[in-house]
């Protein structure tokens, strides 16, 4: 039977099969929803975004997963492993380092200082202008993020059930925009966890059941072999070649720490655990997941293109193929293998991590249009309960622009790149922020602001360059194909030949380096910037606001003000009146741990 990326359809045990799976995965979310929708917690607004600062470690650590497992990771990773090769599965070792440099840089100022929202750090550490524009960036990039959440699993839905994007896209938005609209973070880190198991239930199933397809794990390897598809030598210093072991690990790197160290969706999780130690647990789990979730993509990459050889290479499936093809796999699979069902246990997985990154996403921007918007920069502070429904009412917005926001993506489908470039320009400046903040004394408000506009300039110019090099018929030529589909009469390429000379050398560049060069370019201006035109302001000479690598070097004014911004913070939440702001840390332990000892 031949693999032609026009497979489709769906039975009654898919329907089963996905109808039951969605239910228990959002039945968590509901539950908190009941919960969460009293009126004691309507006015905890801070239960309602961190959980009280009390979660566990594995659910918090699931919910991390499913922030950067999304539909868009299923479904493009194996169109990318079809088209160009293993060599991208490098990125693990990338992500790994990023955890790392996670681990011993940034989250220790995290949970010393124990924020609501990581950008009220730059508001400690620089002034509330800065904060303003970091948190704007955030904003930005998630508004264009969402509708992309959405319409990968629905254009997946629409593929295998002819059902309309539109309408899938509103159900999943609406389902998950209520549990998080009335659950807040307790219902959307539970409701991630089981979403979380499901979508890995589901690719491990396509995984297995693909590779049996084929013929068993040495022909999928056999036939990746053939094609040049296993090669993972191509270690060329080439800034232009798709994909490399350089740009894999360094920028893969370099990308990640961008995304895990400072990004809100991120670290609202982190501190939404009690210690500094559960919450490197619940890092390490996430680097496992995230390890175990690229592989298994990367393997049903390369079982999708051993069905497609071994099926006679119809015109169809050759490369470049686009996002459909893990879908119309799948299909093929439960066909060959005779598995009712399969189609809707994947597509259940695929709207399980659809679901997931999008309640994570709603429920960050929440948190930061009340504390970084509202509080850290208008200086407003409304009743309790005021806030309570504002961030639900945030949330709810959000919910409702991501389905006018598919309408505008499937006219313009250009917006795709311009959330592409905006996600790299955000990820780029807010961490270069952060990155000047936690190791360069010298650097103050003129630093952080110049080096972010240079960083994010330059990142979203080569951005949005290289999308329209893209529309313009630029594309990396994919890998060889095998002898046997080469002297296929059917076979035609499926690309368009267009000569880079002609395109400007920065537009040009893969896709990995783009964050990499707005994070040095907003490094490099903010140092100079600082050095030469910043005032070293003592008050903001705190050892604490250091990431603890750069103690050693700090002027001797940051030590002896050690610890002061933190119990300034405590002292000033303690001492609040009641009537205004009455559960923002009253409910958590002001104790933190600081080299094994508990200060207060």
């Amino acid at each position: 039977m031949s693999f032609t990326m026009k497979e489709g359809g769906f039975g009654v045990g898919d329907y089963v099969a996905f109808g039951v799976l969605c239910a228990s995965s959002c039945a968590g979310g509901v539950w908190y929803s009941a919960i969460g929708s009293r009126s004691k917690a309507v006015v905890d607004i801070k239960d309602y975004l961190l959980g009280g600062k009390a979660m566990s470690t594995f659910p918090v650590a699931m919910s991390l997963i499913a922030s950067y497992v999304s539909g868009v990771t299923i479904l493009g990773t194996p169109a990318e492993v079809y088209n160009y090769g293993t060599q991208y599965w490098l990125v693990i070792v990338g992500v790994t380092l990023s955890c790392v440099v996670v681990a011993t840089v940034y989250l220790p100022v995290f949970c010393t200082l124990r924020l609501s929202s990581s950008y009220e750090y730059l508001e400690l550490r620089f002034n509330r202008h800065v904060r303003a524009v970091a948190s704007i960036l955030f904003l930005l990039d998630e508004v264009l993020f969402l509708p992309m959440v959405v319409y990968v699993p629905a254009l997946a839905f629409n593929q295998l059930t002819g059902f309309n994007v539109f309408a899938v896209g509103g159900a999943m938005v609406v389902i998950c925009g209520l549990y998080t609209v009335l659950g807040g973070l307790r219902a959307v880190v539970w409701t991630d966890s089981v979403q979380t198991g499901v979508m890995f239930i589901g690719v491990v199933l396509v995984a297995a059941a693909g590779t049996l397809a084929v013929g068993g794990f040495g022909d999928v390897l056999s036939i990746a072999k053939e094609s040049g598809r296993l090669d993972l030598s191509n270690w060329s210093f080439s800034p232009y070649e798709r994909q490399t072991g350089w740009g894999a690990v360094v920028g893969g790197f370099l990308y990640w720490t961008c995304f895990n160290s400072v990004n809100q969706t991120m670290v609202q999780r982190y501190i939404a655990l009690p210690s500094k130690r559960k919450a490197i647990t619940a890092l390490a789990i996430f680097c496992l997941g995230a390890i175990l979730a690229i592989t298994l993509c990367v393997w049903c990459g390369l079982a999708a293109w051993g069905a497609w050889v071994r099926g006679g290479c119809a015109a169809a499936g050759a490369p470049l193929v686009d996002d459909r093809l893990l879908p119309a796999f799948v299909t093929y699979v439960a066909d060959v293998q005779h598995l009712p069902g399969l189609s809707g246990v994947f597509l259940a997985g695929v709207f399980g991590a659809g679901l997931s990154s999008l309640s994570a996403v709603l429920n960050a921007c929440a948190l930061v249009a009340v504390e970084d918007i509202l509080h850290g920069w208008l200086r407003l502070r409304l009743r309790p309960l005021a806030e309570g429904i504002l961030a639900r009412s945030v949330t709810a917005a959000l919910a409702a622009l991501s389905i006018v926001m598919l309408v505008v993506i499937e006219k313009l489908g250009g917006v795709l790149g311009v959330a592409t470039a905006l996600s790299a320009i955000a990820a780029s400046a807010t961490c270069g922020m952060f990155t000047l903040g936690m190791s360069c004394w010298w650097v103050g408000p003129r630093g952080a602001v110049w080096g972010a506009g240079a960083g994010a300039a330059l990142a979203g110019a080569v951005s949005l360059g290289t999308q329209a090099a893209a529309a313009a018929g630029l594309r990396a030529p994919p890998l060889a194909v095998s002898a046997a589909c080469a002297l296929n009469a059917t076979f035609a390429s499926q690309h368009d030949e267009l000569d880079p000379e002609t395109i400007f050398p920065l537009f040009r560049l893969s896709y990995h380096w783009i964050a990499p060069l707005g994070l040095i370019a907003t490094l490099t201006v903010g140092s100079i910037v600082g050095w030469f035109f910043d005032k070293r302001d003592d008050s903001k000479m705190d050892a604490e606001l250091f990431t603890p690598i750069v103690w050693r070097f700090l002027p001797r004014e940051a030590h002896e003000n050690s610890g002061l911004t933190r119990r300034a913070l405590n002292t000033k939440n303690v001492d609040s009146p009641t009537p205004s702001v009455p559960l923002i840390l009253g409910q958590v332990s002001d104790k933190i741990e600081m080299n094994g000892e508990t200060s207060r």
